[in-house]
């Protein structure tokens, strides 16, 4: 067993007890939370596809995955190289890669300073949805897909990059290609705050926990930023009692019934509710440590690397 001071249990054992206050069991049960929702917006039951008919409504154009992911090098935020790529994949065997390297170890970098991580761990995010932005662009401009699906809501890439954003939605609705973002967490409190302000720590995540049957959407018209043109539902797609949240363009409000579709029926129902493809996608394009230490082992110098990179407690005797 692993050595734990009596302290630190004590401390964990507080820390349980004052979750259990700000969440407790019986705070609002499912059918209380249901009944509210049902007054502030709609439940609607989704069919799944069979194969077949999934494929009969892409006909002869392809579905798009995209994603990113971004590790960096063990060490001081400042001794660091970020490794960052994006990939949009389709089911017809398109690739597009996109990727990029930084390190405040170099004068141009994006102007982070010790003390300020906060500052870049937003850059980060902001170069990374550039590059998924950027890969899902291509796709659209050279594969003319059916629907585009971006792993992460699609008003955070409106936020981190609005003119990249902006192209990206001109691009699909000039080519007529479905965009949707499939999120794993729903992270907002606009549901909260409207049903639930005695709950000011939850998030609309826990208020729909287990609320949700599999298979049913819950449809809030609110729920989207105003002028943020998009719309924003919670699905659950999966035996996980967690929903996912899904969003799109209104101006292809009109197919939001094939969408639920499609997700539902590329989900595993045992899974953890995310469309196998985009598991794919990431999966493909994850950035793992051991990645990061061969690709620096490979490309960087050994004595810059030892300079600037190795980290003192590699040297510890114990």
């Amino acid at each position: 067993m692993l050595p734990i001071s009596k302290e630190l249990k004590e401390k964990l054992r507080e820390i349980n007890r004052s979750l259990r206050e700000v969440y407790p069991t019986q705070a609002m049960n499912r059918q209380q939370a249901r009944r509210k929702l049902s007054e502030l917006g709609t439940f609607y039951a989704v069919e799944a596809w069979s194969p077949e008919e999934a494929k009969e409504w892409l006909g002869d154009r392809t579905m798009i995955g995209v994603d990113g992911s971004v590790n960096s090098t063990p060490g001081s935020p400042l001794r660091t190289i970020s490794v960052f790529q994006a990939l949009a994949k389709g089911t017809k065997g398109e690739e597009k890669w996109m990727a990029d390297v930084q390190t405040p170890l170099l004068p141009n970098f994006l102007g982070f300073q010790e003390g300020q991580a906060a500052r870049e761990a937003q850059e980060r995010g902001a170069l990374l949805s550039a590059l998924e932005l950027q890969v899902a662009s291509y796709a659209i401009e050279h594969w003319k897909p059916r629907v585009v699906m971006m792993d992460g809501s699609l008003l955070h890439f409106m936020i981190d990059d609005h003119e990249k954003w902006n192209q990206l939605m001109r691009d699909a609705e000039r080519e007529n290609a479905l965009l949707i973002g499939v999120a794993e967490e729903i992270n907002t409190h606009r549901l909260v705050q409207e049903i639930a302000p005695e709950f000011p720590t939850w998030t609309d995540r826990d208020l729909l926990y287990g609320v949700l049957k599999q298979g049913e959407v819950f449809i809030w018209e609110d729920w989207s930023p105003a002028g943020s043109q998009l719309w924003k539902v919670a699905m659950r797609t999966a035996s996980s009692p967690i929903p996912i949240g899904i969003d799109g363009l209104k101006s292809q409000e009109d197919a939001i019934s094939m969408i639920f579709q499609l997700v539902y029926s590329l989900t595993p129902k045992q899974g953890r509710g995310i469309p196998y493809w985009l598991d794919i996608v990431d999966h493909q394009v994850r950035v793992t440590n051991p990645l990061v230490s061969t690709m620096i082992e490979e490309y960087i110098d050994p004595d810059i690397r030892h300079h600037l990179l190795m980290l003192k407690r590699n040297d510890r005797m114990i």
